[in-house]
């Protein structure tokens, strides 16, 4: 009985030394490369594949040149977080339009007109001077210098004025890659601040007070 037994666990024993170094074999087979894992099975019960952006895969049915899931096509009328699409296109009749029906969001405030002066003189100042006279020293080398504010321009609307900065017009270029929807709004305050810079003070005024007031302690 004793030796039935040795026998048994000998041979299972073998069995088992046997599996092992078949395993041990396998495991050891692939590719000469350290950082090769071998043979996997069943990679993808445990180790999710990385979509690289751009790159091809067979996941997806979008058609943008490539199959692709990394890059997927946004969904139609999608619109990145906190933009407002301008609705008026770069026209004649867009800009018509926009003088039309646009009025400026924000509320004009001394804090506001500084901060749109800042703008004024960061974008605007090297062509149209800094009165909006379109005198400055880039405006005067130019074809034709800009017309000053406070002349044919004087009566712009507001909605013409963002429309411009937004597409640009005539020699001035496009300033809505440089500048956000807000900012081009306060520089429409200062601009319109200019285009009345020129107006003699209406009687009654704080200014007309003030210039009576001086004069009678000069008297």
């Amino acid at each position: 009985m004793f030796g039935n037994t040795y026998h048994m666990v000998r041979k299972i024993y073998k069995r088992v030394l046997t599996l092992g170094s078949f395993v041990l074999v396998l495991a050891s087979c692939g590719k000469k490369d350290a950082n090769s894992p071998g043979i996997e099975y069943m990679p993808d019960m445990y180790r999710s594949p990385s979509l690289e952006v751009y790159n091809g895969n067979q996941l997806s049915d979008d058609t943008v040149g490539i199959r692709t899931v990394g890059m997927r096509l946004p969904v139609p009328g999608t619109v990145p977080r906190g933009f407002m699409p301008y609705p008026y296109a770069n026209d004649t009749a867009g800009y018509a339009a926009a003088g039309r029906e646009l009025r400026n969001p924000i509320p004009l405030t001394p804090e506001i007109l500084k901060e749109g002066e800042e703008l004024y003189g960061k974008f605007c100042v090297h062509c149209h001077g800094a009165q909006g006279g379109g005198d400055g020293p880039v405006g005067l080398k130019l074809p034709g210098a800009p017309p000053a504010y406070y002349g044919t321009l004087k009566n712009l609307p507001a909605g013409k004025i963002f429309h411009t900065i937004t597409y640009g017009k005539g020699l001035m270029g496009s300033h809505a890659s440089q500048l956000t929807q807000q900012e081009r709004w306060i520089l429409v305050h200062y601009v319109q601040k200019l285009q009345h810079s020129k107006d003699a003070p209406a009687a009654g005024s704080d200014s007309t007070a003030v210039a009576k007031v001086d004069t009678k302690k000069r008297k």
